[in-house]
């Protein structure tokens, strides 16, 4: 047997060194896979952010009076309780008589018909992950995340 074949059996049979082989091979998956961990969890953070934005305003349309300066003021306050611009904040008002929606929120019901009014807050955002140029590169700026409450006002 030449000494080129004795040495590569005796590679062959080591078994030194390979635990340490196998953790570089899967560093890099594990890395991946842990950021990928860390993205989830922000965006589900910005996603509670959002909705508990959404329903601390909910719960001010409901404190005040409809004619109230705090009811006016829903989509700056719901903004600035999510840190996102007023443009990303849609409130939406209606009334309903006995169960049927309305076009006017100011408007009456006919008599005897149940009259009940309604706010509603939409908040949206743009979640932008640590590996945005992925998603850039597919064509996506970020990751829509939104959060919403209705309350009845009267």
């Amino acid at each position: 047997m030449s000494a080129l074949s004795r040495a590569a059996s005796c590679l062959l049979r080591a078994r030194r060194g390979a635990s340490t082989v196998e953790l570089a091979l899967l560093s890099p998956i594990l890395m991946v896979a842990l950021a990928g961990s860390v993205d989830c969890a922000r965006l589900i953070s910005t996603k509670i952010r959002l909705q508990q934005a959404a329903e601390r305003t909910a719960e001010m349309a409901s404190a005040g009076s409809v004619a109230s300066a705090a009811f006016t003021s829903l989509q700056s306050e719901a903004a600035t309780a999510a840190n996102v611009p007023t443009s990303n904040v849609t409130v939406t008002n209606w009334l309903e008589c006995d169960g049927t929606r309305q076009d006017a929120f100011s408007g009456t019901c006919p008599d005897g018909q149940q009259v009940a009014r309604f706010t509603s807050i939409a908040i949206a955002s743009l979640y932008s992950p640590s590996f945005a140029w992925l998603l850039r590169s597919a064509g996506v700026n970020g990751i829509p995340v939104s959060g919403s409450a209705s309350v009845r006002v009267q």
